[in-house]
């Protein structure tokens, strides 16, 4: 930052140690994409075309696309930060975050973004303390992966992705900590995370005692397995009130479960935007040397501004903790401004950088009012770089630093000279105006803990966490309003997408809607499937199907076979094994999603349908549920599902284009 003409580094180092101290924690600004992102793995993947494209104005203009671009960013920096705070023999201590305490913010941070050049993407991975051997040859790694399944377009099973392994070992510390931490959460809170009736409150049995067995085998089996349930969880319904340590097991499981969800991001994205990703390339940065300041110079420094400008000096022990130890202070530049600066001063004049820059974690107050005040050199605009939004914590051993090589356009050094001197301006302004009130911490990092502090502090942050943790995307909500009156709950047969044994569950039926958009007709009550398709709840298909002469009787009656027809969602795997499907063809359209079959009654004079429960005993006799399969499997009935789909919605377009031809005639 010495580099910056007419820039005091030191006085904006000072200004910002004393912020920390003071008022460390910053009231948290924009948009929290974070919680967003989590709340929204098993969002609507449907691009609504096969024509995705290689130039990134075109990938932006689709929203879908950007939406799926944000969160495989996102996902891919979670994955590089594949170490915590906590040291493997102090895993249990889930409130000592040895990262938090320093001004430098942890080190094993990571920040992606993505860029298109010459029609072929590459993707920068940068770590706030650098990345190693072992962060490269994954690097390496996910290329290989990524451009095979896109140029494939298959979809490996999990049990035999090299790629799983791969990422499971590479994690393996950061997922030990998960395991541990929910080995020491009680049964009886896990459970309670999950609505009762759910299929989450036999999950979370499963998960406890798989963790009790861990903490004895610690292998790596027992570790994917609870993974794998953990996944699961992260969709499960939620009660409507729970306690503080409920709401805390359930992130905990759905943390532990999240390097499933960045799998699955990662290998569908590669799938969806298979034309421009069959040329992708993943390149780690190399951090930049820490900087060094005086520790000398940089206390005498503080001590002035603070008296200078009317600021109650801090103690010395507070101001020692900011600053770490050694006679030199070391600077670190974060892995956001390494992808900013990347863009800025080393890419190609024609290459497009994407205007959003995934984060393992919320950025810091500094990163943030960088990006937010900082104007881009290709858009002439403040704010075009994105993140996932701020937590609010001032790190001040933060600083710029340009990357090695020729020198970068004069008008870079001069917007990065004017944004840091209107931060200091502003950290200067809120030092003047302290107030007496400490804002409580907000969780930063990736496990969702933070500075240990007194009872009221927890309190006051759980209370935010859960607030934050309940948002939903407005979709769903809205969807929610489309059905009518609730009038049962019975027992359906639901085939797991995952590959796990059919088992029944309780479903709730609501009146038929007055604006539906699903094709059952109006005397039919209407399932939700809401917990196991979220937003693409209503894009679902059916089958009415007799079953008839069965032993014993009590299988006999009507059925209807549910199952998604987004193809953004994985292959129903439990009904391509049945089927002995190893992997679908390029064209070929299949069950997506959990199948649900459900179980109803016609009255033949009045017409009034009632719904009924599906029998148990169709678990230990599903002679006739697999030969159901087959006959709807033979007549190619997802893909007729599929196409008559594509007909309707070119048909209502098609109505749509036409009506607006005729009023602008008129």
């Amino acid at each position: 930052m010495a580099t910056f003409e007419e820039f005091d580094e030191i006085r904006f180092f000072s200004l910002s140690t004393l912020l920390s101290v003071c008022q460390g924690q910053q009231e948290p600004e924009g948009h929290d994409a974070a919680n967003e992102a989590e709340s929204s793995d098993n969002e609507d993947w449907d691009l609504g075309s096969e024509k995705d494209s290689v130039m990134l104005h075109e990938l932006s203009s689709l929203e879908p696309n950007e939406r799926l671009l944000i969160r495989f960013l996102d996902h891919l920096a979670e994955t590089f930060a594949r170490e915590k705070s906590i040291p493997p023999s102090q895993a249990k201590r889930h409130e000592r975050r040895s990262g938090n305490r320093s001004g430098r913010g942890a080190s094993h941070v990571a920040a992606s973004g993505l860029m298109i050049a010459n029609r072929e993407p590459t993707v920068y991975v940068a770590k706030n303390g650098g990345v190693d051997d072992v962060d490269k040859d994954l690097a390496r790694n996910l290329t290989i992966w990524i451009r095979a399944l896109a140029a494939t377009r298959t979809r490996p099973t999990i049990d035999k992705d090299i790629m799983w392994m791969k990422l499971v070992n590479y994690c393996r510390q950061r997922l030990d900590i998960y395991a541990a931490q929910i080995e020491c959460i009680s049964q009886s809170d896990l459970v309670a995370a999950f609505a009762e009736g759910s299929d989450g409150v036999a999950l979370a049995r499963e998960l406890h005692s798989l963790s009790a067995k861990f903490k004895t085998d610690r292998s790596l089996e027992t570790l994917q397995q609870m993974i794998s349930v953990a996944y699961r969880l992260r969709y499960q319904p939620a009660p409507d009130s729970s306690s503080s340590n409920g709401k805390r097991a359930r992130r905990t499981a759905c943390f532990l479960g999240r390097l499933r969800a960045a799998y699955e991001t990662l290998k569908e994205t590669a799938i969806q935007l298979r034309r421009s990703f069959s040329k992708l390339t993943i390149v780690c940065l190399q951090a930049p040397e820490a900087g060094r300041l005086p520790r000398d110079q940089y206390e005498r420094r503080i001590e002035e501004l603070a008296g200078k400008n009317g600021i109650p000096r801090p103690k010395k022990g507070r101001i020692a903790n900011a600053l770490g130890k050694g006679a030199a202070v070391l600077t670190p530049c974060h892995a956001e401004v390494q992808i900013l600066m990347h863009f800025e001063c080393c890419i190609p004049p024609m290459a497009e950088p994407f205007p959003y820059i995934g984060c393992s974690k919320k950025s810091c107050w500094l990163c943030n009012q960088l990006l937010s005040l900082y104007k881009d050199k290709r858009s002439q605009t403040t704010g075009f770089y994105q993140t996932r939004c701020c937590h609010g914590r001032v790190y001040p051993l933060w600083r710029i630093a340009l990357p090695i090589g020729p020198a970068p356009d004069p008008s870079v050094r001069f917007y990065l000279s004017t944004t840091l001197q209107n931060i200091q301006g502003m950290m200067l302004q809120r030092l003047q105006t302290l107030s007496r009130i400490q804002r409580p911490a907000v969780a930063e990092s990736s496990a969702n803990v933070t500075v240990a502090g007194g009872p009221l502090k927890r309190c006051a942050l759980a209370k935010q966490r859960l607030a934050e943790s309940c948002k939903k995307p407005e979709r769903i909500k809205s969807d929610v309003h489309i059905l009518k009156d609730f009038v049962c709950s019975r027992e359906c047969l639901r085939i797991p997408a995952t590959g796990e044994s059919p088992h029944l569950v309780s479903i709730k039926f609501y009146g038929y809607p007055d604006d539906y958009h699903g094709r059952e007709p109006s005397p039919f009550c209407i399932p939700d499937f809401r917990a196991y398709w979220g937003i693409s709840n209503f894009k679902r298909a059916y089958r009415r199907i007799t079953v008839t002469k069965q032993n014993p009787e009590e299988l006999d009656g009507e059925y209807l076979f549910y199952w998604c027809r987004n193809t953004a969602l994985s292959p129903n795997q439990n009904l391509m094994s049945l089927l002995g499907i190893g992997t679908l063809g390029v064209n070929e359209h299949f069950w997506y999603g959990d199948v649900f079959i459900t179980r109803f009654h016609e009255d033949d004079e009045t017409f009034e349908f009632h719904c009924e429960d599906v029998p148990r005993a169709y678990l230990a006799h599903n002679e006739s549920i697999i030969n159901i399969i087959r006959a709807l499997w033979e007549r190619k009935e997802p893909e007729n599902e599929i196409r008559t789909w594509q007909h309707f919605n070119a048909s209502d377009e098609k109505i749509k284009a036409d009506k607006d031809i005729l009023f602008g005639r008129m």
